[in-house]
């Protein structure tokens, strides 16, 4: 096996919304959100999708990696973003 660098930004491949509250929330509060796979090209991540309300995903859609943190459910602390998101921070990774 050997590391291969990724790209940082793709395209949203397939998505849905998680409506099930995970057991390790450690609030009692729980948001539904998005999940999908992002097509890096040479291969599709499935990843938390954040950045704008459930419902207006589409596939196809430009996202970007972020690595801050979004709550304490979002393990391993990297997820995907609109490039099109006006309040992108200075913590987005870009290639």
């Amino acid at each position: 096996m050997d590391e291969t660098p990724l790209p940082t930004s793709g395209t949203v491949w397939s998505w849905t919304v998680q409506r099930t509250r995970p057991k390790r929330l450690k609030s009692d509060v729980f948001e539904p959100f998005a999940v999908g796979y992002v097509d890096l090209g040479p291969l599709k991540v499935a990843t938390r999708l954040s950045g704008r309300p459930v419902a207006e995903w589409r596939i196809g859609q430009s996202v970007e990696l972020a690595t801050t943190s979004i709550d304490d459910t979002a393990r391993p602390p990297y997820w995907f973003q609109p490039v099109d998101d006006p309040s992108t921070s200075t913590s987005i990774v870009r290639s």
